[in-house]
């Protein structure tokens, strides 16, 4: 879902300007959850954020069969709000798409703003999905059930949302990039839904303390 600097910057002025709208609307979600963060955790989470972030770095290496020769892997974002929290999830991910830019040139500068947008900001506020399946349950099936729709709905919502910005790009614009990107990332969903899944509840089992975003999903406000 990596948006290259080549599909987000043509020669359409509209493209531009999304470039910088997203590097806008990226870097407000930054702040607003670095201070959510400062507010919520007592004492500085720099180590856990810095753990988690390369776990996530390293299972996204891990690549999945989806059809026809093509493949999938982990995005991570709800695993990472279901670990931390959703504010801390947003810079979790932030820093892994940072990294992947920087040393692996795996989505591109100009693009980052849009990169963090479709993977690291909706997949932390898909925390927020799961609080509302939940309802206060404390059902571990309920649980297993909000953390698989909401992990496939935010990969389907980023990729709709990466058809829409790199739209420019392509002849036909988004009557070819959204329903492609909707139909491809459907598959990959159920994937990203079912690791995610499996990985939460097996923590949940062996050591239950770890996953912090039980603890926030019971609170009223966060």
């Amino acid at each position: 879902m990596h948006i290259p600097d080549g599909l987000i910057i043509t020669n359409e002025p509209l493209s531009l300007f999304g470039s910088v709208g997203m590097w806008i609307i990226s870097l407000a979600f930054l702040y607003w959850s670095w201070k959510k963060v400062k507010l919520t955790y007592s004492q500085s989470i720099t180590a856990l954020l810095g753990i988690s972030s390369a776990f996530v770095f390293a299972a996204q290496m891990i690549n999945f069969p989806v059809i026809f020769g093509t493949s999938g892997h982990l995005v991570g974002g709800t695993f990472l709000a279901m670990l931390l929290g959703p504010y801390a999830a947003i810079l979790g991910m932030t820093i892994v798409l940072g990294m992947q830019a920087v040393i692996f040139a795996d989505g591109g500068i100009l693009a980052f703003g849009a990169n963090v947008f479709t993977m690291a900001i909706i997949g932390g506020m898909s925390f927020f999905l799961i609080k509302l399946i939940m309802r206060k349950s404390r059902s571990k099936s309920r649980l297993a059930t909000g953390v698989f729709l909401s992990s496939w709905i935010s990969v389907v919502l980023g990729a709709i949302t990466a058809g829409v910005i790199i739209s420019p790009a392509f002849t036909g614009g988004m009557m070819i990039t959204v329903p492609s990107m909707f139909i491809y990332y459907a598959i990959i969903g159920i994937g990203e839904g079912a690791i995610t899944t499996i990985l939460v509840s097996s923590i949940q089992k062996i050591q239950p303390k770890v996953i912090g975003g039980l603890t926030l999903l019971m609170e009223r406000s966060i």
